[in-house]
């Protein structure tokens, strides 16, 4: 049989006071979290409502990227942020918004940072391939902007933007060469497979006219073209014969040429210009 000793009064004593000490170092312990957890969240909470804290003092603090057109300026200008203003007072969505609607821009991203403090956006421009020359040129035009009536920019995806509205350009950045006049917002759907279709000519393209819903004319570096009506699936083989007719310009003793008609690229015609008329002087 196994002798089971019974504890002396003492030996209870040292123990009772050994789980006295264990169970108070468990309750500090437990108080010490409390007292760090609870200060931590005051700590957080104070960060956050405190109005010296996480504030936007000036421009400095909204770094933009992704701008080549557009300057620096020209965006703090469409943000319209006013300093000094809490962070957490800005709407990333409204700013984005504010981007798309009034400058050319294509996609926007703003982001808050909070250490430190700063609001960073990074945007696509809708970067200009054409100058477009207003059909109907209204002076001190006050309705909504039309690119029949005010002169403006087009990207290669047909988005329209008046002139006006595009403020603090890059000093370094170019206006495209290109001019079309008679845009309208119904030739929007048609503009990228256009404009594909003239970066592929083979002769350097000044101006496209759209005017006439019968005839597109293009100025080429080898003269005046006529294509008809538009027609996607032709325009290539259309373009495909300007270099044949480099000879008509530049031969001098050719005579002179009003425009090129290729509606019918298997029978182009020639339209001659019309000589000067003479006037008679009376003796």
């Amino acid at each position: 049989m196994t002798n089971l000793a019974t504890p002396s009064p003492e030996e209870l004593a040292d123990r009772r006071r050994s789980l006295k000490r264990q169970r108070r170092l468990r309750n500090l312990q437990h108080l010490w979290r409390v007292v760090a957890i609870t200060g931590l969240a005051a700590s957080a909470i104070w960060l956050i409502r405190n109005p010296f804290w996480l504030l936007l003092r000036d421009q400095q603090q909204v770094l933009i990227d992704g701008n080549e057109m557009l300057s620096d300026d020209a965006i703090y200008q469409v943000l319209g942020l006013e300093y000094p203003q809490r962070i957490f007072d800005i709407e990333p969505e409204q700013l984005v918004k504010r981007l798309r609607t009034e400058a050319p821009v294509a996609y926007a991203q703003v982001n808050r940072q909070l250490f430190p403090p700063r609001v960073e956006i990074t945007l696509q421009e809708r970067i200009p391939v054409a100058v477009t020359v207003p059909s109907r040129p209204l002076a001190n035009d006050q309705s909504k902007p039309s690119p029949m009536h005010q002169p403006g920019l087009l990207d290669s995806e047909g988005y329209w933007i008046a002139q006006s509205a595009v403020v603090g350009l890059n000093q370094d950045f170019a206006l495209p060469t290109l001019q079309v006049r008679g845009f309208h917002a119904r030739y929007r759907s048609q503009w990228p497979r256009l404009y594909e279709a003239i970066q592929s000519s083979p002769v350097e393209i000044q101006e496209i006219d759209l005017r006439s819903p019968n005839n597109l004319i293009i100025q080429t570096a080898v003269g005046t073209v006529h294509l008809g009506i538009y027609d996607a699936r032709r325009l290539s083989e259309q373009l495909a014969i300007l270099p044949q007719l480099s000879q008509l310009t530049s031969d001098p003793q050719a005579p002179p040429v009003d425009y090129v008609d290729l509606a019918n690229p298997q029978v182009p015609a020639v339209k001659l210009a019309e000589p000067p008329t003479e006037t008679q002087t009376t003796p």
